[in-house]
């Protein structure tokens, strides 16, 4: 009965938008970035790698709901969306999923991470089936990325799922990261040591930056902080937020000698390795069993300030 089905479609637009890469055999202006004038894209329902089933794209409620033809609208009956239905090859049935595909076509021109390839209303039974085996191919090794921020995770990844106000949302994202970014500029922005520490840990961590000297001047370091600002946005924001009173701890014990970095690896005073990375080196001097260090490390960082 319909009151048993719980699952309704929501109310909702997805753009599916193209990934594109750029590589030394072709340039941004390029048609084929994103794939070949003319070529096509058939997107199937993905097999597990570990049972060698189909990976099921729907959940249990969303099945009922489109087996209920009263509710959903479609042709379908209990069990004719299994992914464990068989075919019937006497009277050469098959089911649903065997032989479902989605398919893009790549028009002539070229694209651009503007482009939209198709919009998918999730309000329709149809797009929403779309959506579902859409979003089951975005797993290791699949080639739908299922978000903007994801889209570069996986070198297998050639589509991306979008929200439609997805361009709205990042512009608001980005204007309330740009406002902590620069609160938090704007109160070191007269203080040349401060710049300079700031722009010292961010080198520890982006060694292509470039890496001030303690004499640089406070024009110099503002317009390098800028820069990282306009660039780098969410590096800047995590140094600032996560642990910078321990990464700046980790600074000043490299101008006092306390730590030093040889072929990559973090050395302490007595040339011990406590890390790989800065992280690392954080969480060595957080761990309690080396407290009794970062009290000499402490001691050595204010004796040379002296």
């Amino acid at each position: 009965m319909e009151e048993n089905v719980s699952f309704r479609l929501p109310k909702k637009r997805v753009l599916v938008k193209p990934i594109i890469r750029e590589g030394k055999w072709l340039d941004k202006g390029h048609s084929g970035n994103f794939m070949y004038d003319n070529a096509k894209m058939f997107i199937t329902v993905p097999k597990s790698r570990e049972t060698g089933h189909l990976i099921d794209p729907l959940t249990v409620e969303e099945r009922e709901f489109f087996e209920h033809k009263q509710v959903s609208g479609l042709d379908f009956s209990p069990g004719d969306l299994s992914i464990f239905k068989k075919p019937n090859l006497k009277e050469n049935e098959f089911p649903y999923w065997y032989d479902y595909q989605y398919q893009i076509i790549k028009n002539q021109g070229v694209v651009n991470e503007d482009t939209v390839l198709a919009e998918l209303d999730l309000s329709n039974p149809i797009d929403y089936i779309n959506y579902k085996v859409l979003l089951a191919n975005a797993k290791g090794g699949g080639v739908v990325a299922p978000n903007w921020d994801s889209r570069y995770d996986h070198g297998t990844y050639r589509i991306v799922l979008v929200e439609s106000d997805f361009k709205a949302k990042e512009q608001s994202s980005r204007a309330i990261k740009l406002g902590k970014a620069f609160r938090f500029f704007n109160s070191i922005m007269n203080s040349q040591v401060e710049m300079y520490e700031l722009l010292s840990v961010y080198w520890l961590e982006n060694r292509k930056a470039s890496r001030p000297a303690p004499d640089s001047d406070i024009n110099w370091l503002q317009g390098e902080i800028q820069t990282i600002i306009d660039k780098d946005l969410d590096t800047f924001l995590r140094l600032i937020e996560t642990d910078y009173e321990e990464r700046l701890l980790v600074h000043n014990a490299m101008r006092a000698g306390a730590i030093s970095i040889e072929s990559g690896m973090f050395l302490n005073v007595d040339r011990v390795p406590v890390g790989n990375t800065i992280t690392d080196v954080i969480m060595y001097y957080k761990d309690e069993r080396h407290q009794e260090e970062k009290l000499r490390l402490l001691a050595l960082i204010e004796s040379n300030k002296n």
